[in-house]
């Protein structure tokens, strides 16, 4: 019987031995996996699509007091980050034809004048590198519709609103000497107070570019409708812009903005194989920000790359710099303060600045598509973990970015319903081999890789050589962004 017990108690024993070393093989096993990275390949189709013409940013009329109050020394300094270093191009400035003209047949431009032109904020941009400047109209006076929230324009005031915005503009070359270089109709126009019927867009247009035209303003581009996603409604206001030929060949870029739901397939469709640009007029984030946020930066430079992967040719975020706001200063890219001055550069401008290195103005993007989410399209819904895009530049250089859109802080306790739905996953790191078709036969290629993450600002990681066309980075870890890039 001793024996018998003897025998059981050891044969438990290795039983356990058993099962604790089948677990910790398992687990070094799974420590391995996860440390080399869940491997996918992202594949780079062959033809060249959109030119890319550059990132921009937006500038709101409040932003103009602040600035008159610093120095021109640090005007320069917050400049030269932004138009210089970033290498951004398009300067977004907001306008409000409800001041401009509160009532019919009065016209004060004195808002904008104050807050753009004497404040310094548009010569300082056109001098250190902006080169394009974007109207951005972000109110139909009320008399020009009914006195109810959410009415339509008058079909009455269209031709009148068209008229406004083509005479200040006129007025602001002859008056000023500034050049817009494009504008839009109405600012996120599902959201206002006096609104833009479907059947009232194609009218609006054609009007706009009549009234434009006949003050010598042929150069100045068309962008619309901007809606604030790119969803059913921005579909359904393209296409009846399209169904009418005079409002399509009137109409230079469609437009929407990439905040939860970014360019789509659908969209991008309405316009390939036309001479239509698309503009991105506004991206953004709300709310407080910490320095080096990279929950912030990973998420803005996932919808850039989806962007790039969708036809889109401008790509503007919401404020470049401005004075900071505690409770919303995840709008901006720098945020400053007088009295004295400072600054803080928020981890969304390392992100971009390292995506300027990447993808030069004039580099023309291909398509790309991944093994483990296809499309990649930032949409309602959970987003992508991993978000690809490569372009050629006009050197001939190639450019690919990464972004890694995992966070274990969409898991967190306690957190959101909307963040469970409608942000990413939890927090993963990725193998990701990257096949650009057009190169499947050229040989070795060194590409020089860099890194940002939080506090982690455009780090180089040493170079990394693509064969025939795949080039694999092993480790794309949780808010990474890489990018690689030969030359």
């Amino acid at each position: 019987m001793y024996i018998f017990q003897y025998f059981r108690i050891n044969t438990r024993s290795c039983i356990w031995f058993f099962i604790i070393t089948v677990i910790i093989i398992f687990g070094i096993h799974s420590c391995n996996v996860e440390a080399a990275g869940t491997p996918i390949t992202v594949t780079v189709k062959q033809g060249a699509r959109q030119t890319f013409a550059g990132l921009g940013v937006s500038k709101t009329l409040g932003g103009g007091q602040k600035y008159s109050k610093i120095e021109q020394s640090d005007k320069d300094l917050l400049n030269k980050l932004v138009w210089s270093d970033a290498n951004f191009k398009i300067l977004r400035l907001w306008f409000n034809p409800n001041k401009y003209a509160p009532q019919a047949g009065k016209e004060n431009s004195s808002q904008f004048v104050k807050s753009f032109i004497k404040s310094g904020i548009i010569s300082d941009a056109l001098a250190h590198g902006s080169t394009k400047l974007l109207l951005a109209p972000d109110r139909i006076p009320k008399y020009m519709g009914p006195p109810i929230k959410g009415g339509y324009i008058f079909d009455s005031e269209i031709k009148n609103y068209a008229a406004l915005l083509a005479n200040f503009i006129f007025q602001l070359k002859q008056k000023y000497g500034v050049v817009i270089h494009a504008t839009g109709v109405l600012n996120e126009p599902n959201d206002k107070f006096t609104r833009i019927s479907k059947s009232q867009w194609p009218i609006m247009i054609k009007y706009l570019r009549q009234e434009l035209d006949n003050r010598d303003l042929e150069n100045v581009k068309i962008v619309a409708p901007e809606l604030a996603n790119a969803d059913s409604h921005a579909v359904k206001f393209i296409k009846t812009i399209k169904e009418d030929s005079q409002a399509w060949d009137s109409l230079a870029a469609i437009s929407t903005h990439s905040y939860n739901m970014a360019a789509t397939q659908t969209i991008s469709d309405l316009i390939e194989g036309t001479d239509k640009e698309y503009w991105q007029t506004e991206a953004g984030t709300t709310g407080p920000e910490a320095l080096g946020n990279a929950l912030n930066a990973a998420s803005s430079a996932s919808r850039f790359l989806n962007d790039m992967n969708h036809l889109v040719t401008h790509w503007i975020w919401f404020i470049g710099y401005q004075y900071a706001d505690k409770k919303d200063d995840a709008t901006r890219l720098i945020r400053y303060s007088t009295n004295p001055f400072r600054y803080d550069i928020l981890q969304k401008y390392y992100y971009f600045l390292q995506l300027s290195k990447t993808f030069d103005v004039g580099a023309v993007f291909r398509k790309s598509i991944s093994s483990l989410e296809g499309d990649m399209k930032w949409t309602y819904g959970k987003k992508p973990k991993i978000t690809v895009a490569s372009a050629k530049n006009p050197d001939g250089s190639w450019g690919i970015a990464l972004s890694n859109y995992t966070s274990n802080r969409f898991i967190a306790p306690n957190t959101s319903n909307w963040t469970r739905t409608q942000k990413g996953y939890k927090a993963q790191t990725f193998k990701v081999t990257v096949f650009v078709e057009e190169l499947a036969q050229v040989g070795d290629i060194n590409m020089k890789m860099y890194r940002s993450n939080s506090n982690v600002n455009n780090v180089y990681l040493g170079n990394t050589v693509m064969h025939n066309g795949k080039v694999t980075v092993s480790q794309v870890k949780s808010l990474d962004l890489i990018t690689l890039r030969n030359k």
